[in-house]
């Protein structure tokens, strides 16, 4: 699988993430303890975290298992002078994944609280999925998020993907506690033709 290395929605630019960008995500979520509050890694303590996460982002991404895209708003490619940065050089707001396992591809996603309750999120999941669903090979399409994320819920759901279940003692999401807590599944599913 080889995904578009740029996609574009109304207000948003995907682009993978780099090493570049580890401030700009350290500042817009990667440091804020609401923003990684159901996240399966723990809020990061320096921008060194950051870098080093966005390092191996970048390995996965050439090895084709996992790839993350950095999620760049449109409006902040303006300039005062008028002139325009370019794609990669503008700060993004957040971040989104799809991760290939044996059942098909995960998403998981991220965006900093300010950004929160603009549609953002979904706008960029929506992105992603109409290209994994343009993928014959794709079959499945889920996500996760803590029973008690109803935001997070929302934003599956308005992006087309239908609720599944409840995994029990599923998932271990460090900010909030040691132990495995309950996840909601999500997905959306290929049928047969």
């Amino acid at each position: 699988m080889r995904p578009p290395r740029h996609l574009e929605t109304n207000r948003l630019r995907l682009r993978p993430a780099t090493v570049h960008d580890a401030a700009a995500l350290f500042d817009a979520y990667a440091s804020d303890p609401q923003a990684t509050r159901y996240l399966s890694w723990r809020t990061h303590e320096t921008v060194d975290d950051t870098r080093a996460f966005l390092e191996d982002a970048q390995a996965r991404w050439t090895d084709g298992a996992e790839f993350i895209w950095a999620l760049v708003p449109k409006d902040a490619d303006a300039d005062p002078t008028g002139g325009r940065e370019t794609l990669d050089t503008i700060d993004p707001v957040g971040a989104l994944g799809a991760a290939a396992t044996p059942h098909g591809v995960e998403i998981g996603y991220v965006l900093g609280r300010s950004w929160w309750g603009q549609g953002m999120a979904r706008e960029a999941l929506v992105a992603v999925m109409g290209w994994l669903r343009s993928q014959p090979d794709v079959f499945r399409v889920w996500a996760y998020c803590a029973v008690d994320h109803h935001q997070s819920a929302r934003v599956l759901e308005r992006s087309g993907m239908t609720y599944e279940g409840t995994l029990r003692r599923w998932v271990v999401l460090p900010n909030l506690a040691d132990e495995p807590c309950d996840a909601w599944v999500y997905s959306w599913v290929r049928h047969d033709q």
